[in-house]
């Protein structure tokens, strides 16, 4: 699997272990990824002296070889660094470990992950050393960042499992451009290059001592192997890597890609008094509806015109954006872009399309006008009403109270203060809802849309508001909630 080399060559491969790293003489490694210079290069099949082992941390001997065991979570061995990684533009983390169970932990990390107090896994980059963490979070699931994850201040989290009672190669490779890569034996499963927040870049900044290089299994198992590269090692490299160690490493199966996964579910004790069934089901319904409405209020009794009015059309290409502006209550009018596919046959269905929190950009972010911010440039994937019109749907994306054109003079995004002055009884959540439903009103007045066919998708804030919405509205049938509340558990964790 290796590239043609002389036999001097390969001898010369075969004798670098960490001594950039260190400033040590060279010591004999298996080394199956170039270049043969890795600042750190641990490999427990022998001795490794300047690893320092701390409450009973010990090296045993197995069909893996020699390997680290680690059988409680005070456990834990480290080495120091160098300041080797001041200056680089990319970087590399791996190695192989055989996590005994699943769970919350961190294999190989050089900083540790804070918690916020609502729970939040807080890892922002360090000013004057270079930090990364390779492990998994309470699912089980591949967690990793180098030098800070982009414009978030969380870990990175894959929806890859990371197997446990078994061996795995894990890595994560930071490139030039600010993007991560996650692989998971020999496989790339996961990336952040499309991600808005993900481009952001972090210099490598290693002028201090910093912390050490640590490695755990707090939840018991074994270490064969890690490393560190200052550059981003190639798809290629892992995977050869894990070809050639596949045998001493038994067992570890390809890893595979997965796009989608259920993240959480609660099954509850008792949360039926009967089991739900054809009969039972429409007054158990009616029972959670009434405990929604305590907390969303009731709404407006009566229905004032919705005197649409167009107020400009413009040629798109593909689709057509026409501003429009609807009368969802007296005195308050809801702007709002639709999106018109220009090829149609017939009627077509309808998507309704809610952002995600804004600073007073509004709609305009949800049909590519603009950033987050009133003028800021377009972000990829939040302008996902126009994913919806080139599918071929009309997109319909409004301004909700408190944000975008609804924003009053004088008033903050977001800023309630004047609804509940004119509404004490009722609630902005219930106020969404209800634009929404106006909206739909109007949807279904349309000549060219199908007025069966309407669903709804949001993205943070606006995913929240489509759960609510849609339990609510049964004229909504399909709802795609992005990044929402979820279960309400552990606020900054999903």
């Amino acid at each position: 699997m290796r590239s043609p080399m002389s036999m001097k060559s390969l001898a010369i491969l075969r004798g670098i272990c960490f001594s950039g790293f260190l400033g040590l003489a060279p010591a004999p490694v298996r080394a199956d990824i170039e270049p043969v210079r890795p600042p750190l290069f641990l490999d427990f099949e022998k001795d490794e002296p300047n690893v320092k082992l701390f409450h009973g941390v010990r090296r045993v001997q197995g069909r893996f070889g020699g390997a680290l065991e680690f059988t409680t979570a005070l456990q834990y061995a480290e080495v120091e660094s160098s300041r080797a990684l001041d200056g680089i533009q990319s970087m590399t983390v791996g190695g192989w470990f055989f996590p005994r169970r699943s769970g919350e932990q961190y294999f190989f990390f050089r900083g540790m992950p804070e918690i916020g107090p609502l729970g939040e896994r807080f890892f922002r980059p360090a000013t004057n050393w270079v930090n990364f963490v390779l492990g998994t979070d309470q699912r089980g699931f591949l967690l990793g960042t180098i030098n800070g994850n982009g414009s978030m201040p969380f870990a990175h989290v894959t929806v890859n499992e990371v197997a446990f009672d078994a061996w795995n190669q894990l890595a994560v490779a930071k490139d030039a451009r600010g993007f991560q890569k996650f692989y998971l034996n020999g496989t790339l499963v996961h990336t952040d290059d499309r991600a808005v927040t993900g481009s952001k870049i972090w210099l490598f900044r290693d002028t201090a001592a910093g912390e050490p290089v640590r490695l755990a299994m707090p939840l018991g198992g074994l270490i064969g192997e890690t490393w560190i590269y200052p550059r981003e090692l190639s798809a290629e490299e892992i995977n050869r890597d894990f070809l050639t160690k596949r045998h001493r490493y038994n067992p570890a199966l390809p890893g595979e890609p997965v796009w989608l996964r259920e993240m959480n579910a609660h099954r509850m004790a008792g949360l039926w008094n009967t089991p739900p069934n054809a009969d039972t089901w429409p007054k158990e319904r009616q029972r959670i509806l009434d405990g929604a409405m305590k907390i969303l209020s009731p709404f407006p009794k009566e229905k004032v015109p919705l005197d649409p009015k167009i107020i400009s059309e413009e040629d798109c290409g593909t689709y057509l954006r026409r501003k429009i502006s609807l009368q969802v209550q007296s005195d308050d009018r809801m702007p709002a872009y639709l999106l018109v596919p220009q090829r149609r046959t017939g009627r077509v269905p309808a998507v309704i399309c809610f952002y995600g929190t804004t600073s007073g950009a509004g709609k305009d972010t949800t049909v590519g006008l603009s950033g987050r911010a009133p003028g800021a440039p377009p972000q990829r994937n939040h302008a996902f009403a126009i994913d919806m019109v080139e599918a071929g749907f009309v997109a319909f994306a409004a301004d909700y109270l408190r944000d975008g054109e609804r924003v009053k003079p004088g008033r903050r995004p977001y800023d309630t203060t004047d609804f509940y002055e004119q509404f004490p009884d009722w609630s902005i959540h219930g106020k969404d809802i209800w634009d929404t439903s106006r909206a739909i009103d109007y949807l279904q007045t349309l000549h060219f849309i199908d007025p069966e066919k309407i669903g709804m998708t949001g993205h943070s804030y606006g995913g929240h508001s489509t759960i609510f919405t849609a339990a609510l509205e049964p004229r909504i049938k399909v709802a795609v909630a992005n990044g929402p509340v979820s279960d309400f558990l552990h606020h900054g964790m999903h």
